[in-house]
């Protein structure tokens, strides 16, 4: 084996358990303000358990697993000529343990897409506190219909725990916490920059791995819209969810919520911070309430096209 690589598996290894501890360490403090009583939480359990016993449950939650497929192309001057053309699957917010249909739904949307890499930008399980195993199967049986000639890249959001970085591996998915990897095509490169949860775990180790990232093409996956500034320095495209595109929204889609503690104008679609250009995915699942209204989910598929920009269509 070479020395170099061997090294650079011994660097990422340590630096991933390093992460491990201080992520840890925050759900397990986040655990403890759980279990301490919270009227607000109080009030939307007991709204969640009257809306799952009414007449409306079932109509909405059908609702809320009828997704749409967006195709978007998104044109940037300095795109590498190799990856004119790129096609990026974009799964976000699956919460599969949430909602029953979900994870059904989602493999549909997907099934026969044909893309050149897939990225997770969090959320993928509900519950961040229930048995891991259920989500995994779930999550495993929407990544079977997944086609992906790069394969798949995560990252972790404010549900997900650590303890789903290992399965989601077993599974095929590169996980991404504060991690850079490179892509290669003919002999260029591009870089992805994937972030854990900045919105429930930020940390500064977020921001280092943000301004320590290659010079060159770069995409951020970043589970929430709320670190758009810090990315746009280096970095071409940012991809995030976490706001559901609001879930529940006025007719027009004008979001009630946004979830967002900054950058609220980012809660859904496309965006530009700078020479950045960013993508706010409705996601799959619902949280909370488990419906929709005025907001169908969605899965992406990008295409990144060489040309005048950045633009976006």
């Amino acid at each position: 084996m070479d020395d170099g690589f061997l090294r650079d598996f011994e660097e990422r290894a340590a630096r991933r358990a390093v992460w491990r501890i201080r992520r840890e360490a925050i759900e397990a403090e986040l655990a403890v303000r759980r279990g301490v009583p919270n009227p607000v939480s109080t009030v939307v359990r007991a709204a969640m358990r009257a809306f799952r016993a009414s007449a409306l449950h079932g109509y909405f939650a059908a609702r809320a697993v009828a997704l749409d497929l967006t195709r978007l192309t998104f044109i940037f001057p300095d795109l590498p000529a190799a990856f004119d053309g790129y096609r990026i699957l974009h799964l976000t917010d699956l919460h599969v343990d949430h909602l029953d249909g979900t994870a059904e739904a989602t493999a549909a949307a997907i099934a026969g897409t044909e893309a050149d890499l897939c990225v997770l930008t969090g959320d993928i399980r509900d519950s961040v506190h229930a048995p891991v195993a259920p989500v995994v199967e779930r999550v495993g049986y929407v990544l079977g219909h997944v086609r992906a000639i790069d394969g798949m890249i995560g990252i972790l959001g404010n549900h997900d725990s650590a303890a789903m970085v290992d399965p989601l591996e077993a599974l095929g998915v590169r996980m991404l916490c504060n991690e850079v990897v490179h892509l290669t095509r003919g002999g260029q490169q591009i870089h992805v920059t994937g972030l854990d949860d900045v919105h429930k775990f930020h940390t500064e180790a977020a921001h280092v791995t943000l301004d320590t990232a290659p010079d060159g093409f770069g995409i951020a996956l970043v589970h929430s819209p709320e670190i758009a500034d810090r990315a746009a320095a280096r970095h071409n495209l940012y991809l995030t969810g976490h706001t559901h595109g609001g879930q529940i929204c006025l007719p027009g889609g004008r979001p009630l919520i946004t979830g967002l503690k900054r950058h609220r104008e980012l809660v859904s679609g496309l965006w530009r911070h700078g020479d950045m250009l960013g993508y706010t995915n409705r996601g799959t699942g619902a949280t909370v309430l488990p419906l929709r209204v005025n907001c169908p989910g969605e899965v992406a598929l990008i295409t990144l096209k060489r040309g005048p920009g950045p633009a976006a269509c």
